[in-house]
């Protein structure tokens, strides 16, 4: 019999669930590198016991399930991946082309949409199954390459065990990737024109990054539940999005309002639009609409003999628009997001 425990035979397998408290069998494979981690937090006493060596065994502490997941962005995954980490309550709509709309609430508390994540390789008895899970840090963006976008995620779960996996799941082997090359940048300067004026032969890399910030909660409820996470609280959301910009006219204009006091408010569109069509007319495409304001522009190389600059938006709650952050996907994912 052949070594078991190969690096290249591990996979994520998830699946969303119906309440808090129950696992669920997963639903899809999920193309992402990264373990699911299981701390116990034990410390040693720290204690005189008439000995030279340590003797008492360590105590547990109070249990950190977290994970991550890394590789490349295909649409049918993006809404997974805003689900995890900003909202739940969202219902596709259409029959073939589903759109999915995540509009993170700033003056109320979202729900989130718990997932069961199952991690392992070929040695089946050996999974790490992590329940209620929820993506609490994720960066998404493209290099100059203008290739597949990159994800980096960072996972949390309220509870993790060994066990075995969902069986007879198939990953997508023909995913339609989220280029760069088919990535489109809008800066505006009133919330009304949002996803009006194109940054055109400006932008060369782009990234996302949202921080959750969510904070688990654990409640003194006796020896049956010790140190279990009863839920999940949300925390102050951070929205960083860095653009790398050649010099055009209004990539200057926009780096000198750097010393602008204060740093007016901006409304930023960034959406890919894949040439593979979905139905009809109709492509695969993710519109990502921000409210930001820049708050570093700094001078930068790209390639051999250009420069340009690498500007630094963070993200700002805008009265007129209702958010700070909104996220249209069209896909053919057909996910109903608890």
């Amino acid at each position: 019999m052949s070594v078991q425990g190969l690096q290249r035979l591990r996979k994520h397998q998830l699946g969303f669930q119906t309440s808090f408290s129950s696992n669920t069998a997963a639903t899809k494979i999920l193309p992402y590198r990264g373990p699911i981690e299981i701390n116990p937090n034990l410390e040693d006493p720290d204690v005189d016991v008439g000995s030279l060596d340590p003797i008492l065994a360590p105590f547990a502490g109070a249990a950190e399930y977290t994970g991550t997941w890394t590789g490349n962005l295909a649409f049918n995954d993006e809404p997974d991946l805003w689900a995890g980490l900003i909202k739940g309550g969202v219902t596709p709509t259409g029959a073939t082309a589903k759109t999915h709309i995540f509009q993170a609430a700033s003056l109320t508390q979202d729900t989130f949409p718990y997932f069961t994540d199952q991690w392992g390789d070929d040695y089946s008895t050996d999974w790490i199954i992590g329940g209620s899970g929820i993506i609490d840090e994720l960066t998404i963006g493209f290099d100059e390459d203008l290739g597949a976008w990159d994800v980096d995620a960072t996972t949390m779960y309220a509870r993790a065990s060994f066990g075995g996996p969902t069986g007879g799941l198939t990953v997508d082997a023909n995913p339609t990737w989220v280029y760069g090359a088919d990535t489109e940048v809008y800066v505006d300067s009133v919330a009304g024109s949002i996803g009006t004026t194109k940054w055109t032969d400006a932008v060369h890399t782009a990234s996302i990054r949202v921080v959750a910030n969510n904070d688990p909660k654990r409640f003194a409820n006796g020896s049956n539940t010790r140190f279990q996470i009863a839920n999940f609280g949300r925390g102050q959301r951070e929205l960083e999005i860095v653009l790398g910009v050649a010099k055009t006219a209004a990539t200057v204009a926009e780096r000198q309002t750097i010393d602008d006091a204060p740093p007016a408010q901006k409304y930023i569109a960034i959406k890919t639009t894949s040439p593979t069509i979905i139905t009809g007319v109709t492509p695969y495409q993710s519109t990502r609409l921000f409210a930001a304001r820049l708050f570093t522009a700094e001078d930068t190389e790209f390639g051999e003999n250009n420069t340009g600059y690498t500007l630094t938006y963070r993200g700002r709650y805008d009265q007129t628009l209702g958010y700070m952050l909104r996220v249209t996907t069209v896909t053919t994912n057909a996910t109903t997001y608890p």
